[in-house]
């Protein structure tokens, strides 16, 4: 298997589909990181910001950045938990609700877009090999592994 390019073609669909969906959404004011958080709240609507961030495996910070962008833009809205005012549970607007179906079409669109060419069959197999490598890439703990060691 010829590892050279893997790196190459990872980086060229993270920075194309980024470049692509924040065009795509320009029409909302929605940025590619909000697009995204919007996207799982689809999912997860009603989950504490901590909750989302471990689901996206990313940064606290970052979700938190977003989910306040996202709240002055009309699209969620926090709510404090009751008993414990530290949790904040994030909901979407009915303004977000209306967007789901034009921003799912942005990514089907997309995913149109990158599969020009491909039978159905591949198509189905690049996506269930992309699922297995993100849950994979989503488990390791960066900290601890040795770049160094030969694979």
């Amino acid at each position: 298997m010829d590892y050279s390019r893997i790196g190459f073609n990872f980086g060229m669909l993270n920075r194309r589909s980024q470049a692509y969906i924040s065009h795509a959404c320009q029409p909302w004011n929605i940025r590619y990181s909000e697009y995204v958080i919007l996207m799982e709240l689809y999912i997860r609507d009603g989950c504490s910001q901590d909750e989302l961030a471990r689901a996206m495996t990313t940064d606290k910070g970052l979700v938190a950045r977003n989910i306040k962008t996202l709240e002055k833009k009309g699209l969620i809205r926090r709510e404090q938990d009751e008993k414990d005012r530290r949790f904040k549970y994030i909901y979407l607007t009915d303004s977000a609700f209306s967007l789901h179906e034009a921003l799912l079409d942005v990514l089907k669109k997309w995913i149109l877009c990158i599969t020009e060419g491909m039978d159905r069959i591949l198509i189905e197999q690049t996506i269930q090999g992309l699922q297995i490598a993100a849950a994979n890439a989503s488990k390791i703990n960066i900290e601890n592994t040795k770049p160094d060691e030969e694979a």
